[in-house]
Order: C-alpha cells, then sequence, then structure tokens
C-alpha cells in the first residue's frame, strides 16, 4: 500500500493498488460524518482519505471492521506516513504471525 499524510490538509491518502478511474459499479463509501471517504473498485477498497487524520486516527478501526481490512497495519501504515509528512510512503504488510497453543511470545 502507498500511504501519504498531506500536512497543509491534514489528511492522508492511503492507495491499494492502481486505480485510475472510477467504472461502473464501483462507489465512494463515507464514514465518520465525512471525515473518512473509502473508493471501491470491483468489490475491493482502492483508497482510504482519511480527513483531519491527527485527529480521526480511531476511525481505521471501524474501516477495518466494516470493510474487513487489518486494524493494525492501517495503524501502522498512518503512524509511518504522520512521521514523514509530505512523502509518499510504500508499505507491504504481511499476514499475521499466530503462536501456536503453549508458545510464549519472546
Amino acid at each position: 500500500m502507498k500511504v501519504d499524510y498531506d500536512s497543509e490538509a491534514h489528511s492522508i491518502l492511503f492507495e491499494f493498488g492502481e486505480f485510475h478511474r472510477f467504472e461502473r459499479g464501483d462507489h465512494v463509501e463515507v464514514l465518520g460524518d465525512y471525515r473518512c471517504i473509502v473508493g471501491v473498485h470491483d468489490g475491493h477498497v482502492a483508497h482510504i482519505q482519511l480527513l483531519n487524520a491527527d485527529l480521526n486516527l480511531a476511525l481505521l478501526d471501524e474501516v477495518a471492521e466494516r470493510l474487513e481490512l487489518d486494524a493494525s497495519g492501517l495503524r501502522a501504515a498512518a503512524q509511518a506516513a504522520l512521521a514523514a509528512p509530505d512523502r509518499e510512503i510504500t508499505i507491504e504488510v504481511g499476514a499475521q504471525r499466530l503462536l501456536g497453543a503453549g508458545t510464549k511470545a519472546a
């Protein structure tokens, strides 16, 4: 995913893949009283725009739950974007590792 924090607009843009234009069947979902806008392309999340990002990071949990995304991955990407404003960051989030029964985390 690509993520970018625009420090003047206080907005984070998450991009998942290369989608250049909306097509028939694509739609936009609005969450949190228009503070989060999600573009859906071909049944998959294409982008997430989080407005007033520094105040609305908690909305990422709602987005993740509603659209079946990785909440911890979204939060990590948002923190990286906030730490390096006005620069596009590319992040790859792998599958979560599961600990087996009786195994202790290090």
